[in-house]
């Protein structure tokens, strides 16, 4: 297969992936269509092998892979794809900025994934590092977030965060074991759970938290469930609610 061919399927691999995780924060019809994903690009790769025998046909990518254009600048070191199951493994610095038509974007880091063709499933994982994540509204709002690992469904445009789930805002910080994200409702269900990945069986339940400053006031609160909305910053929190909140101290003059 001649190289720049190798370069444009390679860069159809990372966006494929990246998509289903990242059309999940679009906001309503920004999403771009794959069809589109390789126009205007500029790609970048080293090495191209191809497998096949009777119990699997892979095609093996290696070394800086990158693909960039108006909308994505994806980057990774090494992948595979099987044909047979229509699965891509990513691993090793996988990094992926989209940028959305309304000003806003989002960056990602994870060590390796998969991603299912079939599904339009994308699974994330940690490695040494958590997986961080940064999202900059069209304000310029940051929400940050870190976790173990994703479970993405670009078709439900929703998102399940597992293992050390944490989210910050400008004003507040929100810790727990796990978090689910809907596009739908444009929010965070945040949870903890006794069988959580991040939590050996033997050890006590938590409950998520909140902690944060709010219309000059600071606040601490847990609930067995929270959600969070990202366009507003609202959180509601459920069953077994408890926290304090006080009212900022205004600085003594000198």
């Amino acid at each position: 297969m001649p190289k720049r061919k190798n370069d444009r399927y390679r860069a159809r691999t990372r966006a494929l992936l990246m998509l289903a995780c990242l059309s999940c924060f679009a906001p309503a019809g920004l999403s771009a269509a794959s069809d589109d994903l390789l126009m205007g690009s500029v790609v970048r790769s080293e090495k191209y092998r191809l497998i096949t025998d009777t119990a699997s046909s892979l095609e093996i990518f290696d070394g800086t892979v990158s693909f960039r254009n108006a909308v994505y600048n994806l980057k990774a070191d090494h992948a595979v794809h099987d044909r047979k199951t229509a699965e891509w493994t990513l691993r090793g610095s996988v990094y992926c900025l989209r940028k959305f038509a309304d000003g806003s974007n989002l960056e990602l880091y994870c060590d390796n994934g998969k991603y299912h063709e079939n599904f339009e499933k994308a699974e994330l994982y940690r490695g040494s590092d958590p997986i961080r994540m940064k999202h900059v509204a069209a304000d310029g709002k940051l929400l940050r977030g870190r976790c173990d690992r994703i479970n993405a469904d670009n078709a439900k445009a929703s998102m399940d965060f597992l293992g050390n789930f944490y989210l910050r805002t400008e004003n507040m910080e929100i810790f727990s074991d796990n978090g689910f994200y809907s596009d739908t409702e444009r929010s965070f269900l945040i949870y903890n759970s006794a069988t959580a990945p991040s939590r050996p069986k033997t050890s006590a339940r938590s409950l998520p938290a909140a902690i944060g400053t709010r219309e000059g006031r600071d606040f601490a609160m847990t609930g067995e469930r929270m959600k969070f909305f990202r366009d507003t910053g609202d959180v509601k929190l459920y069953n077994n609610v408890a926290g304090w909140i006080k009212a900022v101290k205004a600085a003594q003059p000198r």
